[in-house]
């Protein structure tokens, strides 16, 4: 009870405390991977803004790298980019896990017997991008990039990342 007649002198005008509480506030959500991007209107939009190379970071492009180190199949040039000038979106790659503070979407190929059950593609917790995974071609009624490996044998050749939000209404 104490806490809440605090809050209401509070937001009845005490300027004193409003500022550092909203600071701390911001600091709070921060530290717990928060990513105050909703009015960022330059983010990259999905698909127009994103892009899938194998063959090393693109002219134009900021990346992440995707490598599962145990591949033996020329994994190390293959990136995940989006648009240079654009937001830097945040994205993770992992190839021992999901990373803590992040939601992660799950990159497997079944297929493939070089240890790609653990690798995910992270964004921070607050971030508007929110992705699916196919490995068996696109999702029906989903933008989809496919992400291709030419020289990987086992089946990189039907997977694909796609937006959650469907395109079909």
């Amino acid at each position: 009870k104490q806490w809440y007649q605090r809050r209401v002198a509070i937001t009845a005008g005490d300027s004193n405390l409003l500022v550092p509480m909203m600071l701390l506030l911001l600091l709070l959500g921060a530290a717990h991977g928060a990513a105050i991007q909703s009015s960022d209107s330059n983010l990259p939009a999905f698909p127009a803004d994103f892009k899938w190379s194998c063959a090393g970071v693109p002219a134009g492009y900021d990346c992440v790298q995707i490598h599962e180190l145990a591949d033996p199949h020329t994994w190390r040039d293959n990136y995940f980019c989006w648009k240079k000038g654009k937001t830097d979106p945040g994205l993770r790659w992992s190839s021992a896990g999901p990373l803590g503070g992040m939601r992660c979407t799950q990159i497997t190929e079944p297929a493939d017997p070089h240890t790609w059950a653990d690798n995910y593609l992270c964004v921070p917790h607050g971030s508007l991008h929110r992705f699916l995974w196919s490995y068996a071609g696109p999702i029906a009624g989903r933008a989809c990039i496919q992400w291709i490996e030419p020289a990987d044998p086992y089946g990189w050749n039907d997977n694909y990342l796609c937006y959650s939000a469907s395109t079909t209404g």
